[in-house]
């Protein structure tokens, strides 16, 4: 059976895509989202802690505002970034960022996922968009409009089809987009832990032997940790108590003792660009389109961005242009390659310095991490991008 046509129709439900059906919704264009399976969230006084964190810049803070979602977290689980150090190697001196250098309020927010997530399908449902759960076993792009084909016998048509289905995108594989891809060796832990000194809203990040570790302020004395290391078994193998010792110390007790608060969790980490960010009928946002080393919290970020870019193009279209117009994608495109190519040759060089034992490069790198302490003009150049 074939539903009434949509003008989008967002694949995936996550953060990007359920932020991307907002968005277009926003502009009064009718909106279906289409999810494998619909989530289910916490009670709205749980206690619990999410493992997945992430790091939301000021910029996409306030874009979020302005749909009306980050008001519908508790502020109680939101935690602002205010001065972010980083060391390396055996460097005693961090390069520190600061919101007040920056003239800022503050450099970012920590927040849980579920929590955003849980505030974005509030949004979905104030829209009245209209979310499907199921499966697309085929998708067909005519002139006129694309067709997907579910697997439970369903049609569903639309004039733009929105790609925001993960890293291992079905869309993109199905619109013929192949990808280039890079694996790390690294593996990413992530864990929350409670600390028993206060964090003072301080981001902290070692560039160490074993790998890369941030430590994230959460509320109260709670931090979440994220470890890009080679050596994930062993930490996964880790009892929590054993967990929170060896963080502890990799950290030098820099907020003491620490006590974990949710298990310990693994995932791949990967860099990962499509050929193409459109196709006809076809616009791919967040990891369909692209991925990064998680060290500079930009991932999310950079999904976000595509949704601005995306949803600005399509309100800034020809009268006679319809939503899934080539030349519309085209300048959504253009707009959103030069920030993620910047970003994935910012992470992917980091990885590469600070992944090297060469005593020369070592010393490069702790003199690149230096300079900006000495040169404030090179600081803020390198906060302003971070706030966007």
């Amino acid at each position: 059976m074939l539903t009434k046509p949509f003008d989008v129709i967002v694949v995936g439900g996550a953060l990007v895509g359920a932020s991307a059906a907002v968005a277009l919704a926003e502009q009064g264009l009718t909106v279906a989202l289409l999810d494998r399976k619909l989530p289910t969230f916490i009670a709205e006084h749980d206690q619990t802690w999410d493992s997945r964190i992430y790091a939301i810049s000021p910029g996409n803070a306030d874009w979020l505002k302005a749909l009306d979602v980050w008001q519908g977290i508790s502020p109680d689980r939101v935690a602002p970034i205010e001065a972010m150090q980083i060391w390396s190697d055996e460097n005693p001196e961090p390069l520190l960022f600061n919101a007040d250098e920056a003239h800022a309020e503050n450099l970012g927010y920590i927040l849980e996922n579920a929590n955003l997530h849980q505030a974005l399908w509030r949004a979905l449902k104030a829209h009245n968009i209209e979310v499907f759960e199921g499966e697309a076993q085929q998708i067909n792009f005519a002139d006129d409009f694309a067709y997907l084909a579910l697997k439970d016998g369903g049609h569903l048509k639309a004039s733009l089809i929105v790609g925001a289905d993960g890293g291992n995108s079905w869309v993109r594989q199905q619109s013929g987009l192949s990808q280039q891809k890079t694996v790390y060796e690294h593996v990413g832990v992530v864990a929350n832990f409670e600390v028993e000194l206060p964090h003072h809203h301080v981001a902290k990040q070692w560039f160490v032997e074993d790998g890369i570790l941030a430590w994230l302020p959460l509320p109260g004395n709670r931090i979440s940790m994220v470890f890009s290391t080679k050596h994930s078994q062993a930490l996964m193998a880790m009892s929590d108590d054993e967990l929170a010792e060896y963080i502890a110390q990799a950290g030098g007790y820099a907020l003491g003792k620490m006590r974990c608060i949710t298990p310990a969790q693994a995932f791949p980490l990967v860099k990962q660009k499509a050929s193409a960010f459109i196709a006809s009928r076809l616009a791919l946002v967040g990891d369909a389109a692209h991925q990064v080393h998680p060290m500079a919290g930009q991932g999310v970020n950079l999904g976000f961005r595509d949704v601005v870019a995306l949803a600005q193009g399509l309100s800034e279209r020809h009268a006679l242009a319809d939503v899934g117009d080539h030349m519309v994608l085209r300048r959504y495109e253009r707009a959103r390659k030069a920030d993620v190519l910047g970003m994935q040759t910012l992470t992917h060089g980091l990885y590469g310095l600070f992944d090297s034992h060469h005593p020369a490069i070592k010393a490069f790198r702790n003199w690149g991490l230096r300079l900006p302490n000495q040169y404030p003009t090179i600081k803020r150049a390198l906060m302003r991008h971070a706030l966007i």
